[in-house]
């Protein structure tokens, strides 16, 4: 009896162990029942691998040196992405630049382009404004050639002829005529008294 005693205690210590087992479905192992049946009926192979409780002191030197590699690989690709990021960055805010300033470049051209036929435009105003005073001057000259060849032949036609036996005596009868012209002349480039002031 103490015999069929121990072998009960026996068996209940080995089904109460904790022998952790894992269903393999190729390289990975299998998340749940329908991924086992599903990679069983594909392949008619399970394989099934007991788990250990692995402490990281019980590695060997190569383990953790081809952790540490994995490690440095991924922070590797890691900046290699980061400088691929920044690199596209980059080439966008240069393009965004480029294309900022093509576009100030077309500005400025167009506004340069503006101001020459405004320009233009006025110096074609002031040459069109040159040739009227010229002909209003040449108008004016000829008006004044006119009245001077008028007033000589009125006074030619004011001027008596006289015929004496000493010599020709000519009287001139436009001599008031002459006389306040040769005053305005003296006077023009005096001042004007005020006649508003007035003495009391």
């Amino acid at each position: 009896m103490k015999i069929f005693f121990y072998l009960i205690i026996f068996f209940i210590m080995i089904s109460c162990a904790s022998n952790k087992q894992v269903y393999w479905c190729g390289d990975h192992p299998c998340i749940n029942k329908k991924e086992k049946e599903a990679y069983f009926k594909k392949t008619m192979v399970v394989e099934v691998k007991e788990l250990k409780n692995e402490n990281f002191d019980n590695k060997s030197e190569i383990e953790k040196i081809m952790q540490q590699a994995k490690l440095d690989e991924k922070n590797r690709i890691k900046k290699n992405k980061d400088l691929i990021k920044e690199n596209n960055l980059d080439k966008k805010r240069q393009i965004i630049e480029e294309k900022k300033l093509a576009k100030q470049i077309e500005i400025d051209e167009k506004k340069m382009a503006r101001e020459k036929k405004k320009l233009a435009r006025q110096i074609e105003v002031e040459r069109k404004r040159k040739i009227k005073n010229e002909k209003k001057l040449a108008k004016q000259a000829d008006l004044q050639k006119k009245t001077i060849y008028k007033a000589k032949s009125k006074s030619e036609k004011n001027v008596i002829k006289i015929d004496t036996n000493k010599g020709t005596l000519k009287i001139n009868l436009n001599k008031f005529e002459d006389s306040v012209d040769k005053i305005i002349k003296r006077n023009s480039l005096r001042p004007y008294p005020d006649i508003n002031d007035i003495p009391n």
